[in-house]
């Protein structure tokens, strides 16, 4: 069995956070779903409060948010972790 090498290795840690990349967004992008299409405590759908009652929403959204940032900022650190080592290796191959 061969060896894997950085760019393999590049590769498949790449395709695995784009992949939770994209199993965090559809579960996130469901849950807001679920919360807008939810119908007040009132019970008619069309009727908002006297605004007395007003209360920010304070949903997941801040936390898909939040945990979106924490994934693309150590995504883009792979990535160019990744890229760096991949042209070194190039240019210490091609060099010699």
């Amino acid at each position: 069995m061969d060896e894997l090498g950085r760019t393999e290795w590049f590769v498949i840690g790449v395709t695995g956070m784009a992949l939770a990349a994209a199993a965090h967004a559809a579960a996130g992008a469901a849950h807001i779903a679920r919360d807008v299409l939810r119908t007040p405590a009132g019970g008619n759908p069309g009727s908002e409060g006297e605004g007395s009652d007003f209360r920010p929403d304070s949903g997941p959204g801040g936390w898909i948010l939040f945990g979106t940032l924490i994934l693309a900022s150590g995504a883009i650190y792979h990535f160019v972790s990744g890229v760096t080592t991949v042209v070194k290796e190039v240019v210490h191959v091609t060099a010699r």
